[in-house]
């Protein structure tokens, strides 16, 4: 991603999030903490290991891209079509052995280099490593003659003397020392990872810790400029440990290795190579801040890469403090308070929603009107503007004025109607706060519509009050992806149920109710609407999820209960 001209300061969202599949059911990947923390840099993603942005950056880099990269830096495996893998390869989808991962981190940690001995010609792959790792250094008979031997192209007999590796220059210097430079970040690493923790030793070094579904395998690697030690932890018939992680397994290893062997080395970090430059940015947007950003921190760049727009997601917005409603120009200015909230982009709404992030408020301030039309002489106050309607809407409001003669009740289609239908007859008597009319909304077709209150006089002049709403009908369609009839989950082995909804609607669906045993156990209102429904403390048996989908208008409709069972280990 960062060779594409992505940064660390880029901003990617750790929200519930469904990858489209070629098998047509959704990816939907979890972190290792089953938590989503919103929106974060990729510097604090890759160091706090969140699996979400991973996937979200693979899926924009491209699989292939992944893959050619991987086997340029020394990954030997991964050789099937990049379809097999898909997504899931950032997280444990493809086989790939600790001495490959090992040498591939050593090309982060010399800067960009690879170093080894040269491949076989015969044994030699286009696109994949040109460089083997080095186990032997040097072998000598008794008189001290040396009898290693190259294997070289061009002199297969020549001796060789595998302290002077070759080396090739695999990645660019400030590609790697970017990389290295948020690995070794221990501030962005300890959300996650708390402080003291093992990734952390008595000199800079980068880490990375890696855990597979179900505890099957968990990983260490990092280095310093002088070592790179790899880590694997796991049971050789490849049976699941139990809630062994990265950091509690392969990283305390880790740790022991890295102190023993840095004994006598100088405690030394990296050097900034020329062509990066430090910006302060906005965060978490990664852009450049304005007077509204609250969090402003700074970053390095690829020169070239830097930000050039500014910060967005810091908005500032007038609020009248009494009322707590959006300030307007006629609310006194001594009651006007200038308030900055994070703005999320929708597919964030649920994440917003659970952590209670404050948002600005919806509705105008209504207390304070402009003298000529205080008390609301002409207005539809039943209908919000731009709101869902279905079925039969009564329309309540105020019709007067001087000089009254009637009032009628209208609607068009569209923002600007060029043709009105009559909502009932006219009434020549003014009414405030009452109902005006009844409109029946059935058999109208699904879209926008203009109501429109009009006050005649007696003068033939007129005033209105118009207000768009949607005429929705139609009700979502939702049944259940996953948990298929019948399947079987068993305590102490299977953490959790995963329940996949399938939930559609023809204009705008508000949100999903997850029920399990006819108890409501989750609403989320943003796609995929996938729930972990946890089996900690579950009585053993039959279990029955149905889903109830509500579209913004009102209409609703319900799943086909599924029955699973949940039975004893």
């Amino acid at each position: 991603a960062f060779s594409q001209g992505y940064t660390p300061a880029t901003m990617v969202l750790d929200v519930r999030t469904a990858f489209a599949q070629d098998t047509g059911i959704p990816y939907v990947p979890e972190n290792y903490d089953r938590q989503f923390h919103g929106p974060v840099s990729l510097r604090i993603a890759l160091a706090r290991s969140y699996n979400i942005p991973a996937v979200e950056m693979m899926s924009r880099v491209g699989v292939e891209n992944v893959i050619r990269t991987a086997h340029r830096m020394g990954i030997d495996t991964l050789d099937r079509e990049s379809s097999f893998y898909g997504l899931a390869l950032t997280l444990g989808g493809g086989e790939v052995s600790l001495l490959d991962m090992t040498y591939a981190y050593s090309v982060m940690a010399n800067k960009g280099q690879m170093a080894g001995q040269p491949v076989p010609v015969d044994s030699r792959r286009g696109g994949y490593r040109a460089l083997d790792p080095v186990a032997i250094l040097r072998i000598e008979d008794s008189k001290g003659n040396l009898l290693t031997r190259c294997g070289d192209a061009e002199r297969s007999d020549a001796p060789c003397d595998f302290t002077q590796p070759k080396t090739q220059q695999v990645l660019s210097e400030q590609l790697a020392y970017l990389i290295t430079h948020v690995l070794s970040d221990t501030q962005a690493r300890i959300g996650a990872f708390g402080s003291p923790n093992p990734l952390e030793l008595d000199r800079p070094a980068a880490a990375k810790t890696g855990t597979t579904n179900n505890f099957v395998d968990n990983w260490a690697l990092g280095y310093t400029p002088q070592i790179v030690t790899g880590v694997w932890v796991g049971n050789t018939d490849s049976t699941p440990m139990v809630k062994v992680t990265g950091l509690t397994g392969a990283a305390p290893i880790w740790h022991a290795i890295m102190m023993y062997a840095a004994q006598g080395l100088p405690p030394t970090g990296w050097d900034e190579p020329q062509g990066i430059n430090h910006v302060t940015v906005c965060y978490p947007s990664g852009l450049l801040p304005t007077r509204d950003c609250q969090s402003a921190v700074n970053e390095i760049f690829i020169a070239g890469t830097e930000p050039v727009g500014y910060d967005s997601i810091w908005q500032s917005f007038q609020v009248n403090r009494e009322t707590g409603k959006l300030a307007t120009v006629y609310t006194p200015p001594e009651l006007v308070d200038n308030r900055v909230y994070e703005i999320l982009p929708p597919e964030a709404a649920d994440w917003v929603r659970e952590a209670g992030l404050p948002q600005p408020p919806i509705e105008y301030d209504t207390i304070y009107t402009p003298p000529e039309v205080a008390g609301g002489d002409i207005v539809i106050a039943s209908v919000q503007p731009f709101s869902y309607v279905r079925g039969t809407v009564p329309i309540t409001g105020t019709a007067k004025s001087e000089d009254f003669s009637f009032f009628r009740v209208q609607f068009g289609p569209g923002l600007n109607p060029t043709q009105w239908t009559q909502i009932g007859g006219d009434r020549g008597e003014q009414l405030e706060n009452a109902d005006l009319q009844t409109w029946d909304t059935a058999g109208l077709p699904n879209g926008l519509y203009s109501v429109q209150l009009l006050v005649v006089k007696n003068d033939q002049t007129f005033a209105n009050y118009t207000v768009q709403v949607t005429v929705d009908n139609t009700p979502p369609v939702v049944s259940l992806i996953t948990p298929a009839p019948d399947d079987t989950f068993t305590l102490g082995a299977d953490e959790s149920v995963i329940v996949q909804p399938d939930a559609k609607d023809n204009l705008s669906l508000a949100y999903v109710e997850i029920f399990v045993d006819g108890r409501k156990v989750e609403t989320n209102t943003v796609a995929p609407f996938t729930y972990r429904w946890p089996l900690k403390g579950v009585a053993s048996g039959t279990h029955t999820i149905h889903l109830r989908a509500v579209d913004a208008a009102g209409n609703e409709a319900k799943s086909e209960p599924v029955r699973i069972t949940v039975k004893e280990k």
